[in-house]
């Protein structure tokens, strides 16, 4: 046992300022999470769950600003348009797997033969049962059913998308990701 003698007083608390402090951060920490998750929960009630109307490849043709500016029924009743191919689509991807295949095998063959692989290739890239092909009807289907102010509108749309994506000079360095 050591009979050193501290000058150090015992601690008798600091009267209660840690823990108001601690409870308090807390608190806030709550009310801002509640906040957050209200935000999110009163955006999706308002106007339902984001869906992506059109594949990444036809983006250019139907950018997703057009369908942000039109009514809640209107683009359910184009995305309708839209969904009514879908089975077609399924249909187009199965076989192009399979021709995917198909080329594989001819390229794993001995005795290579070019006009072989080439009309594989042209098959699921220009033939008339190409996802392209496939994609190009969907899209006259879709243009179809437009009004002609809808189709300005989507002309208007189109025009925009190489700003929005790649920015505006004007527009700031925001512009990347709030346009």
């Amino acid at each position: 046992m050591s009979n050193f003698v501290s000058s150090i007083p015992p601690f008798t608390g600091d009267g209660g300022k840690s823990q108001l402090f601690w409870r308090t951060l807390l608190l806030v920490s709550l009310m801002f999470n509640l906040l957050v998750a209200g935000i999110l929960i009163g955006q999706l009630r308002a106007h339902g769950q984001a869906a992506r109307m059109m594949g990444p490849a036809y983006v250019q043709y139907v950018p997703g600003r057009f369908f942000a500016e039109l009514s809640k029924e209107r683009r359910h009743e184009l995305a309708e348009t839209l969904r009514a191919n879908r089975q077609d689509f399924k249909k187009l991807r199965g076989q192009a797997a399979e021709n995917a295949q198909k080329l594989a095998v001819e390229l794993e063959q001995d005795n290579y033969d070019p006009a072989q692989v080439n009309t594989l290739i042209d098959t699921f890239t220009t033939g008339p049962d190409s996802i392209a092909a496939g994609g190009g009807k969907v899209l006259k289907d879709f243009y179809a059913v437009l009004t002609p102010a809808e189709r300005k509108q989507l002309a208007a749309a189109i025009h925009d998308a190489p700003k929005r994506m790649h920015g505006d000079e004007h527009a700031g360095w925001l512009s990347r990701w709030w346009n």
